[in-house]
Order: structure tokens, then C-alpha cells, then sequence
């Protein structure tokens, strides 16, 4: 076939007329292909390419007319077409490729403008199945995307919506009514882990700022690693690694226990800490924690104790909401912590049951003096371990290195403080608080604000309630006095069951002496020193801050009282062996004895006192103390 004729042809069969097919169509555009790919003729295939463009126009020109199926059938040819011209490679064929190109493009937005409009009609036909697609897609897909780029978003507008009256569809329908953020399906984007972490993230500043200002914390913000063993576990030190796993249940309940002193307090401080960490390494799970500490016996439920505690730790003007309360205690995005629950009232006790259906937290850390069995629930224990006397000089160093105060001794000094340390505590391996305050007592010597160091452990600690009160007033309280009434509180607070707990008010300020400055004087111990606490709704009860401080304060004032009263000290031990778990007062027990030794013989204690002591707390078999303990 000759160019001219093909040409020719090419043009005759351009037309889309009545006697046009799809199936001629397909043929001419395929023979027009097979030619532009195959022929050897340049000038045939210049034929072809622009018998293409052609058709490619025609197309265009028939877009108006053309039915769905045809214009999808058009738009498939044209592609098609445009890969063969492409395929070529053929510069001259640039001006067929953009007018196919531009036929292309006009048939693809004719085709969409037809699928806009057939969907308008659907629409318009069905107007409820229409309002329900839009329902069901659009309003899922609005939160989701809050959810990505606006979590808190959901939060407000869900608070916003939770006044609305309810919803009622029409009776053809069925006439059900529906809380308006159900309807809108809010309810389901509202709590979710994403919308909780944002929440908690935006008070974290002032979470960190609130619990830093407690005095428990303060108290306890110079933090040395000890060793712990952790679910049977022997380690040198806990870091936060080790509690990752855990703390990455979907529920954790944490029981920190061991002796008064023993650094139970200031290990769940510190996880606390772990909890809010700006660092993911060192933080106890992926997300941060709010953590809400709970050292008083609980005058409300537990929740609300919860939700007070909560709004104060990050300073919220506004109310918490209750659902929003629950849903991060759920979630474990808030952490709570119940210390010395050994301590606690009954009353208190019974609100702490992990395995009830209702108890609300899923991230619980507490602390006694007990091997809890906290409701049998599964749980991870750890146990702060004494200071070894192997250890008890690295210890100090690392405690007085943190107070910035170890430049403050030569080593010879330093040693010889230890040595002395070693020399008033024996063959026993010491608590963590006996060490701090031991140290303490250390910089205050060295500063000029303490003549010499203690000699025993009695005397340790009043010599820490004249380091408290160093800066007072003339018209303050001095030492002896401070001493002694801190002895009448401590005693106050462990004589009904030999328990640091806490004391009614009205007690504590009868048995104290000069009842017109009593008032005074216990403003100064609270305000000033703080070395006690008033707590309680009513603020009706007292406790000192430190358990063993309070042992060691309510065994001088036994001594005080009883001294060589024989009958006295029988009655205290027949009450001793009466109390139903003698782990619960052991610490009381070995401070009293403590103070036997210390200063017994000066108070003309009877003998048998610190030996049947020995025997209670298991350090001395039972020797001839027993035949004088049941004398008349």
C-alpha cells in the first residue's frame, strides 16, 4: 500500500458517523499501531501517527455524546495510543503525542464530571442511604485525623458535647434514643491511648514541678543505689531497665518492702521520677506517668482520694473529670503510690484490694514494712537491702559527693568518720536512713554546727532533731525542749500496737507539759522543722515524718518513764508479746533495746529488759529473762 493511499485512508475512516462501530474502531486504531510500530517507511508511519492524532480529536469532539462505558473504552484506546507514539521515540511525532495527550486529559475530566453527576443522582434517589454513607465515613474519618494531628482536640470537643440532650431517631426508625457524642461516634476516639498521652503530656511540667515541692520528696532528693532483690533476684543496683518489662503489662502492682529506714520511700520516690523522665530510656514504660503519692490514712474512697491528689499535683483550677479520671487509671497513665500501708489503719487496708472488680488502678506501687499479700494478685516484690559494711564507705561517698560536700573532709578524716560509724553499729549491716543521717551529722560537725559526732544510734537521732533546730529563734523552742516533746509524740503515735502511726491531736496535746504553749510548740516541730505531720480531714492527727526516728523517740521516752521501774518494763513486754505479728513492731522492739544499751545502765534499766528484747527480735536465744518477766 502506498503512502498516499494510506494516508487517504487514514482520513476516510476518522469520521464517527452512524456506520462507525466500536468494533471497526478497535480495528483501525490497532491496524494504525501495528504500522507505526512495524513499517519500514517513514512516511507511512508519519501516516499512521497523525491518522492517530486524528482519531485522538475525534474523541474529543464526541466526549459530549459519548455513554460511561464508551468514554472508559476511549480513554483505554488513547493510552494506548500514547505509548505506542511514545515508544517511537520520534521527535516528529512530538505534535501527535500532545494532541493525544490533550485529548486524554479532556476525555479523564468529562469522565469525571459524568461520575460526579451520576452520583449526585444516585444521591438525590436515595437521600437516607445517602446522609448514612456520609455519617458512616466522613465523621470516623474527621477523629481519625484529630486523633493524628489534634488529640486534645477530641478530648474538648467530647467535654463540649456531654451537656447536649440525647438524641432521638425518627419512629421509622424505631425511635431510639442516643447520647449525642455516641451518634457522632466521639465516645469511641475520645480515651484513646494517643488522646491520654497528650493530656498527661501537657501537665507533665507541672506534675514534675508539684511533686518535686512535697516534703517527702524533698526529703529524699538525694538518691544512692542500693542493693535490692528483685522477684528473688540479687542486684547491685536497680535502674529502670529492669523494671521495663513489668512496667509494661497491661497491670503492675509493685510491692516495695522491708524494715523502717530501709530506703522503701525513696526507691518508690524514685521510680516516680523514672515515671515522668523526659529521657524514653529511662522512663518505667513508653508513655509518661502521673505519679499521685498517698501517705495518709484515706478519709474518702479511693478514687477520690485519687482525683484530689491528682488536681493538686498539676495545679488544675477546673475540676478533673471523673470519666477522664478513670480512663487514666485504667490506662496506666497515672501511677499510684501508697506508702507505708503496714502503718495504715484497717479502714485504709481494706480500700487497697488489687483483685476487687471495681478497684480502679492498673499502675500500683506500695510500700511496707510487710510482705503484702495484696489480694494474692500476680505482683513484682522488690526489697532494698541494708548497707553492707563492705559497702557502707562507698555508700558515704556517694551520699556526700551528691550533697556537694565531700571536699569538705580530708581522707583521713573521712575514714576515721566511717570507722566510728562501723564502731556504733556493730556487726549489723545498717539501714539507708542511719546512714543519710550519719552523713549528716558528718557535715554538721565539719561546719561548725555539731560539737562531736554520736557515739550510738539514740544518740544519732537527737543529735539530727538539734540539727533541725539549729536556726532557731530566741523566742523558739530550744533543744531539750524539742526533744521532748518530739519523745511524748513518738510515743503517742506507737503506744496503741507499737506502730509508727498516727496519734489523735487532742492526746498528744494533753500529754504534753505547759499546756498554754503546747499549741506553739507544735507549730514550731511542723512548720519549722518539720519533723511532724497534721493530717486527717480535720486535721485532728498527728505523726513525726521519719518512722524510725519515731521508734528510736518513743524508746528514750520509755526509758525516760519507766528507768528502773521493773513492773513497768513487764508490763511493756507481756503488751509486746500480745501484738499479733511481732515483723510489724520488730524495728520498735530493737530500738528500744538500742536504747538500753546506749543509755540503760545510766536509767538503771533492769537487765532483763534488753536481753528478753534480744530474744523477741531474734537476736539472743531466750536466756533467764523470762523467769524474771513473769515474776509479781
Amino acid at each position: 500500500m502506498s503512502a498516499v493511499f494510506f494516508s487517504c485512508l487514514c482520513f476516510s475512516v476518522v469520521p464517527m458517523g452512524k456506520g462507525w462501530t466500536q468494533n471497526s474502531r478497535d480495528a483501525e486504531i490497532s491496524s494504525y499501531i501495528q504500522q507505526l510500530k512495524n513499517h519500514k517507511d517513514a512516511k507511512i508511519r508519519s501516516s499512521a501517527a497523525s491518522a492517530l492524532g486524528k482519531i485522538s480529536e475525534s474523541f474529543q469532539d464526541k466526549a459530549g455524546t459519548m455513554s460511561f462505558v464508551d468514554l472508559d473504552k476511549a480513554i483505554s484506546d488513547l493510552e494506548k495510543v500514547l505509548k505506542a507514539l511514545k515508544d517511537t521515540q520520534d521527535k516528529n511525532f512530538e505534535d501527535y503525542i500532545a494532541s493525544v495527550n490533550r485529548s486524554l486529559d479532556a476525555l479523564k475530566t468529562k469522565r469525571q464530571s459524568r461520575l460526579f453527576d451520576r452520583t449526585l443522582e444516585w444521591m438525590a434517589k436515595h437521600p437516607w442511604a445517602t446522609g448514612g454513607l456520609i455519617y458512616i465515613i466522613f465523621l470516623p474519618s474527621l477523629w481519625l485525623i484529630l486523633l493524628r494531628v489534634r488529640p486534645l482536640w477530641i478530648l474538648h470537643i467530647n467535654n463540649a458535647l456531654k451537656p447536649l440532650s440525647n438524641f432521638k431517631l425518627p419512629d421509622a426508625l424505631g425511635g431510639l434514643t442516643f447520647p449525642i457524642r455516641t451518634l457522632l461516634f466521639i465516645e469511641f476516639f475520645n480515651y484513646r491511648p494517643r488522646v491520654l498521652d497528650a493530656w498527661v503530656e501537657k501537665r507533665i511540667d507541672s506534675a514534675k514541678e508539684g511533686f518535686n515541692k512535697k516534703k517527702t520528696v524533698t526529703e529524699r532528693s538525694v538518691y544512692i543505689p542500693i542493693p535490692v532483690i528483685l522477684d528473688g533476684n540479687n542486684l547491685a543496683q536497680l535502674t529502670a531497665k529492669d523494671l521495663q518489662p513489668i512496667f509494661n503489662q497491661k497491670r503492675i502492682t509493685l510491692l516495695i518492702w522491708g524494715e523502717g529506714g530501709a530506703g522503701k520511700t525513696s526507691l518508690a520516690c524514685h521510680l516516680a521520677q523514672w515515671a515522668m523522665s523526659d529521657n524514653e530510656t529511662e522512663r518505667l514504660c513508653q508513655h509518661r506517668m502521673l505519679p499521685v503519692l498517698i501517705e495518709q490514712e484515706l478519709d474518702n474512697p479511693l478514687q477520690a482520694t485519687i482525683h484530689g491528689q491528682l488536681q493538686a499535683l498539676i495545679g488544675e483550677a477546673q475540676p478533673v473529670d471523673n470519666e477522664l479520671i478513670t480512663h487514666l487509671l485504667r490506662q496506666r497513665r497515672i501511677l499510684v503510690i501508697v506508702d507505708h500501708l503496714s502503718e495504715m489503719g484497717e479502714a485504709t487496708r481494706k480500700q487497697i484490694h488489687p483483685a476487687a472488680a471495681d478497684f480502679p488502678v492498673n499502675a500500683l506501687i506500695v510500700t511496707s514494712r510487710l510482705e503484702e499479700k495484696l489480694d494474692e494478685v500476680p505482683k513484682t516484690t522488690i526489697q532494698p537491702l541494708r548497707v553492707a559494711g563492705d559497702r557502707l564507705s562507698s555508700f558515704m561517698e556517694a551520699y556526700l559527693t551528691q550533697r556537694g560536700k565531700r571536699d569538705l573532709f580530708t581522707d583521713v578524716e573521712y575514714f576515721d568518720a566511717c570507722r566510728r560509724l562501723s564502731v556504733m553499729v556493730g556487726q549489723r549491716n545498717i539501714t539507708v536512713l542511719l546512714a543519710k543521717l550519719y552523713a549528716e551529722q558528718m557535715i554538721a560537725t565539719k561546719e561548725g554546727n555539731a560539737v562531736d559526732l554520736p557515739d550510738n544510734i539514740p544518740d544519732l537521732m537527737l543529735a539530727y532533731l538539734n540539727e533541725l533546730n539549729r536556726d532557731r529563734l530566741e523566742t523558739e523552742p530550744d533543744n531539750r525542749t524539742v526533744q521532748q516533746d518530739a519523745k511524748v509524740i513518738a510515743w503517742q503515735c506507737l503506744k496503741q500496737n507499737f506502730r509508727p502511726t498516727s496519734a489523735k491531736l487532742e492526746d498528744v496535746l494533753a500529754a504534753l507539759d505547759d499546756s498554754d504553749t503546747a499549741e506553739a510548740r507544735l507549730k514550731h516541730l511542723e512548720k519549722r522543722l518539720r519533723l511532724i505531720q497534721i493530717i486527717g480531714a480535720a486535721q485532728d492527727k498527728i505523726r513525726l515524718a521519719l518512722d524510725p526516728l519515731a521508734e528510736y523517740l518513743a524508746g528514750l521516752y520509755l526509758i525516760d518513764t519507766y528507768g528502773s521501774d521493773a513492773a513497768a518494763w513487764r508490763d511493756f513486754l507481756l503488751q509486746a508479746d500480745t501484738m499479733p505479728d511481732v515483723e510489724l513492731i520488730k524495728g520498735f522492739l530493737l530500738a528500744v533495746r538500742d536504747c538500753c544499751l546506749a543509755i540503760g545502765t545510766e536509767a538503771k534499766v533492769p537487765d532483763f529488759v534488753a536481753e528478753e528484747l534480744a530474744f523477741k527480735t531474734g537476736l539472743a536465744p531466750q536466756v533467764t529473762a523470762k523467769s524474771q518477766l513473769v515474776q509479781t
